[in-house]
């Protein structure tokens, strides 16, 4: 078969979704499938990267637009990113002839439009990956009114793709009750979870991480947020939750270390958020590359995950995976009901907190920086929950025969 995937971003880029893309079309060409690829030159942080605009990469047809480049740290930039990647995706894809198979993700939103249009025109299969819901996240986050004019043509459009597609894949089992509700046939979705790409992160002492030396300057604890720090992360109680404990670090706790990894919209806030309580013991740090991934997570004694309020079945944080991955204990601030509540109190890898409860969050921060006993008993339910349960040969095994045609 022939098989169009679209996706805002592809490897090299440090973005979860391309890298994720990658293990699927990996996958695909090594059943024998031709594999093309049309995302963006620009990286997931702005700025267009030297990547050749046409190459075959592990076997997969690669096709890089020149689409702009401004950035997600700004409304208009990001959506100027956008409107100018769909103008050009649909220019591209009609040069490639004899598709079989069109599938898109969502970055930038409704990019499923071209797919279904292209797979309308060739008479292909349609799938959608759904990576975030929309128009229900922009939603919660208050940036479309609910129920508005707005929200309910982007519904409607929304459904139309559920309805079309042949079958569109689900991060998990709340985020398959929200897309039923939205209009999807039932027996259409299939489930799968986000992995670590590539399969790049294993269990990893923390006294043998390199990132650990340069960024912890020997603390004896250290938790870490490595991701997105975008909207969807509710991560503003973790830097209040930081500063409550701040006069007991002080009396015998100097040797803690908070590190954030990652870019984001949210990140200046936080930023700010910091410098003005003068938490000296929480640094930001760039988001590493899949190469040095294992090595980063593993700097962290437990890592920070969060989620929204109001987000249940919108989104799933992938990071939990890699901090599963790496055998590390999570402290998950976010709803109960969502997927990765779910998974941490089935797992009983981590600790939840509601959104917004900084006492919680302190008190659960307090008892996994002074517990290692416990640390290392969650970690060690992490990786087993990981192996037995989750891990990239599951995942994509489901979405190639999605793509294939086999009954999900």
């Amino acid at each position: 078969m022939k098989v169009l995937l679209l996706n805002q971003f592809y490897l090299p880029d440090t973005a979860a979704t391309g890298q994720l893309l990658a293990d699927v079309a990996a996958e695909l060409v090594r059943r024998g499938h031709e594999v093309h690829v049309v995302c963006s030159r620009c990286g997931y942080g702005g700025g267009r990267k030297k990547h050749p605009a046409e190459e075959v990469l592990n076997g997969v047809h690669v096709h890089r637009l020149n689409a702009t480049g401004f950035g997600r740290s700004r409304t208009a930039g990001r959506l100027a990113d956008y409107a100018s990647f769909y103008t050009m995706a649909w220019r591209r894809v009609q040069a490639i002839a004899g598709l079989d198979v069109c599938m898109a993700l969502t970055t930038p939103p409704f990019l499923a439009t071209v797919a279904a249009g292209v797979a309308r025109r060739r008479r292909a299969r349609l799938l959608l990956w759904m990576m975030d819901l929309y128009p229900e996240l922009p939603a919660a986050f208050g940036v479309v009114r609910h129920g508005g004019a707005v929200h309910r043509g982007l519904s409607r459009l929304a459904r139309s793709l559920y309805t079309r597609a042949d079958r569109v894949i689900s991060l998990g089992p709340y985020m398959t009750q929200r897309l039923i509700l939205a209009g999807t046939p039932a027996d259409r979705i299939v489930e799968a979870p986000p992995w670590v790409p590539a399969e790049s992160v294993r269990p990893l002492p923390a006294e043998q991480s390199e990132a650990r030396r340069r960024w912890a300057q020997g603390a004896r604890v250290v938790m870490m947020y490595s991701g997105n720090l975008g909207l969807g992360h509710e991560l503003e109680t973790a830097v209040e939750a930081i500063d409550r404990l701040r006069s007991e670090d002080e009396a015998g706790g100097r040797d803690v270390r908070v590190l954030f990894v990652g870019e984001g919209k949210l990140k200046p806030k936080l930023r700010r958020m910091v410098a003005e309580r003068g938490l000296d013991r929480v640094q930001f740090h760039p988001p590493q590359p899949l190469a040095d991934l294992n090595d980063s997570l593993a700097a962290g004694d437990f890592h920070l995950v969060a989620q929204r309020a109001g987000t249940e079945g919108l989104l799933v944080p992938a990071k939990l995976f890699g901090v599963m991955a790496a055998g590390r204990a999570t402290l998950f601030i976010g709803p109960e009901e969502c997927e990765a509540g779910a998974i941490l109190r089935e797992s009983g890898a981590g600790i939840v907190v509601p959104p917004g409860d900084v006492p919680a969050a302190a008190e659960a921060i307090r008892t996994l920086c002074e517990d290692a006993r416990l640390r290392k008993e969650m970690g060690r339910r992490a990786r087993e929950y990981y192996e037995r349960r989750l891990g990239l040969e599951r995942s994509v095994s489901r979405i190639v025969a999605a793509v294939e045609g086999e009954s999900g």
